[in-house]
């Protein structure tokens, strides 16, 4: 078909369009509301300019590739992100500066149980001692055992806060 008027002035239907770029006619009606797609007000079967449509058409389809790039690259990026920061957690466990919160959880309570105990038992070990003793003694001794057993509580090693698999790690690469 030979062209003889301004190409930017020829109209197609809704469904032609459709036909040609590979879209339903619902879709081409979409595209319509969007404002991509232009429909000639003097045409009244609803008809669309053919040259115009197609060239939005185009550039709405390469700006919504590229935006799709753009979001996986962004999801890609936020996932080596949590992958590195996964890798340096596991890094600093194995390293001992570290620590999962259940096993912190595990050696807190039986440190903190085992000083209650302790403390506990503090009057009977202590009653014998200072039975007659004047005031000045029972300060010195009774402040001398609570430092004792506060002592052992800061006694801080990373091996207690370390996973049971880590220091069995350990352990096999010292014996080898």
């Amino acid at each position: 078909m030979k062209v003889t008027c301004d190409p930017r002035k020829i109209t197609v239907s809704q469904t032609n369009l459709g036909k040609a770029l590979g879209l339903t006619t619902g879709r081409v009606a979409q595209l319509i509301k969007e404002g991509v797609v232009f429909r000639d007000d003097n045409d009244k079967s609803g008809g669309v300019f053919l040259v115009k449509s197609v060239q939005a058409y185009t550039s709405f389809k390469g700006k919504s590739e590229s935006d799709n790039e753009l979001d996986y690259m962004a999801e890609k990026a936020k996932h080596e992100k949590v992958k590195r920061e996964l890798s340096e957690l596991r890094l600093a466990k194995e390293e001992g500066r570290a620590y999962d919160a259940a096993t912190v959880e595990l050696v807190m309570t039986e440190m903190v149980s085992n000083l209650r105990t302790q403390l506990l038992g503090l009057p009977s070990k202590l009653a014998p001692i200072l039975n007659g003793a004047d005031r000045d003694r029972i300060y010195d001794v009774l402040t001398q055992e609570i430092e004792e057993k506060l002592a052992e509580l800061s006694e801080y090693r990373p091996e207690m806060f370390m996973s049971e698999e880590v220091v069995e790690n350990e352990e096999a690469e010292t014996s080898e």
